[in-house]
């Protein structure tokens, strides 16, 4: 099956992303990416955007979703720690998925950008 990128012609330039823009479970608000090199006119509920340049603080985790909790806290420990200011949004990058790998072996890369 053809990805929404590979729909539009074009090509992954990095990891498919969701940006977390609420993690309360109650009043989630999410968006799912696709990197490309160019970018896209919409179709459909498709819209194009972009992941701001700037500070990020990051950190690969390895393991299950159900247990990624734990690293954040340590994360926004540390930034508070290095007097760092999370601007509210989380970006998880998947480097594979539960249909590759064991769950044991996901790897999702965790970006907090910081002012």
């Amino acid at each position: 099956m053809a990805s929404p990128t590979e729909k539009l012609g074009q090509q992954l330039e990095d990891m498919p992303y969701t940006a977390y823009y609420s993690l309360d479970m109650q009043d989630m608000d999410v968006e799912m990416g696709f990197p490309v090199a160019r970018p896209l006119p919409g179709k459909g509920e498709i819209e194009a955007g972009e992941v701001p340049a700037g500070r990020y603080v990051t950190c690969m985790y390895q393991g299950p979703y159900s247990q990624i909790g734990p690293v954040y806290d340590e994360m926004y420990k540390w930034m508070q720690e290095s007097n760092l200011v999370p601007t509210g949004v989380a970006y998880e990058y998947y480097y594979n998925g539960p249909q590759d790998v064991p769950e044991e072996e996901l790897l999702t890369r965790i970006s907090l950008p910081v002012r």
